[in-house]
């Protein structure tokens, strides 16, 4: 015989009533700290997701946040239905469904840790102190919904099976949605990225441009020097490439001309200014007459002190520097000191950035950016080299071209065409992209 009970006669005799105010008071607490747990964790992840290694996708969060709710609303409609029998479901569905949650709390909270320790805000320990909250009032709902249960073990127990169910169901589904989700996550946080840096990019190629067409047109009139403006071009002006103050979006171009005492122009500074202060990674840059990019970093930031720093890899992807150390190496380790006659294989070694292919019996090298001629060593002196890297892809992907000399030295050029040892020695700072250039005095 079935027996419909209110709750008032089910609690009459005070065994029901006070597992009844128990859980229902456990309930409104789990419910209001996972409820805060999930806004600080959001707040935790959306700040700075770049420098959090623990961040996860948003839309499966979410899921979670639908996942455990629907256990809270199971729970409060069965025990609104005021029956002996809803509430022994009750119990079952709590005493279940809590029990699994508990079970995967201690990896949340190491989450939670990881995101207060990597985390640029606080966001993170107040996810921390809510899942505690949690996970305590998870205890005393299985508690009480396990002496709840007791008034009727049958609707207990369909309580739980459902419960067992719907966790095996969720945890499937969550832990199938979670990779495809991450990846569209990270699809939309690259293309993120890659909108916020298009605006630096496109600023670095106009000035690399704009700065080889002067160089260029210098050559072919190295007594006229550099002209005295872009806007208008000089009659001369040879290049496709405009001169142009927005022509770069969220940027704004300028070209000053340097003249020396004589009023003859031989220096120039062409600059890209961003529009707006503080966003990531956009900072002013800079090419004068040496044909290097200089960045005013870390110009973004609010309170950091921006210095000149060098921006140009040139000098990297020339590979000159890693060449002539592995064949010195070379010389060294397997040919008794001696440079050879020509390069091969063994000679190169690991360049690190591009591998070359080896043209013209060993006296030449190729890359996508950089033709690389080998001298050998004359007829004084067998123990010495000589290295020449021209820039191929001139005003794209490059400026300077490079010469080692017979005595180890680097020189240096921008205009298009093979460095000599009659180029002025490359800067010292061009050997590390990155950093300080101290004899550049140049801010926005």
């Amino acid at each position: 015989m079935v027996i419909h009970s209110r709750s008032t006669s089910a609690g009459s005799g005070g065994a029901f009533a006070v597992p009844l105010r128990g859980i229902q008071t456990s309930l409104l607490l789990g419910f209001f700290s996972a409820c805060a747990f999930f806004a600080f964790f959001l707040i935790a992840t959306q700040r700075d997701r770049a420098s959090s290694p623990a961040t996860l996708p948003t839309g499966w969060v979410l899921l979670c946040v639908v996942f455990l709710m629907l256990p809270f609303i199971a729970c409060f409609f069965l025990l609104s239905r005021r029956t002996v029998e809803s509430i022994a479901a009750a119990g079952g569905v709590a005493c279940l469904s809590f029990g699994a949650f508990l079970l995967v709390s201690p990896f949340v909270f190491g989450v939670t840790l990881l995101l207060e320790m990597w985390g640029p805000n606080r966001a993170g320990m107040a996810a921390a102190i809510a899942l505690l909250a949690f996970m305590a009032a998870g205890v005393a709902i299985i508690w009480f919904g396990a002496r709840i249960g007791r008034a009727h073990w049958r609707s207990f127990g369909m309580g739980m099976g459902a419960s067992a169910l719907y966790v095996l169901f969720g945890f499937g589904f969550l832990g199938s949605a979670i990779y495809p989700m991450g990846r569209q996550a990270q699809r939309h946080k690259e293309q993120a990225d890659m909108d916020r840096n298009m605006p630096g990019i496109l600023a670095n190629q106009r000035l690399l441009s704009l700065a080889a067409c002067l160089f260029q047109n210098r050559m072919r009139n190295p007594q006229a020097g550099f002209p005295a403006s872009l806007d208008p071009p000089p009659q001369d002006w040879k290049c496709d490439t405009k001169f142009a103050a927005d022509v770069v979006p969220e940027h704004t171009l300028a070209y000053v001309a340097q003249p020396d005492s004589s009023g003859r122009i031989t220096d120039f500074e062409l600059t890209a200014v961003p529009k707006a202060k503080g966003v990531t990674g956009r900072n002013p840059i800079m090419i004068d007459n040496r044909g290097l990019l200089f960045v005013y970093y870390p110009w973004f930031l609010e309170d950091a002190v921006a210095k000149d720093m060098v921006g140009s890899k040139d000098l990297m992807y020339s590979q000159i520097t890693f060449l002539k150390t592995n064949i010195q190496q070379y010389m060294k380790d397997k040919n008794d000191g001696l440079a050879p006659p020509a390069l091969n294989a063994d000679a190169i070694g690991g360049l690190g950035h591009e591998r070359p292919s080896i043209e013209d019996d060993g006296m030449r090298l190729e890359t996508r950016d950089y033709e690389t001629r080998y001298f050998p060593p004359p007829a004084s002196n067998a123990k010495v080299f000589a290295l020449s890297a021209q820039c191929k892809s001139y005003g794209v992907n490059c400026l300077r071209s490079y010469f080692a000399d017979y005595d180890g030295n680097i020189h240096a050029t921008s205009e298009p065409r093979q460095a000599t040892a009659d180029d002025p020695l490359a800067l010292r700072c061009e050997f590390a992209a990155g950093t300080e250039c101290p004899d550049v005095d140049w801010f926005p």
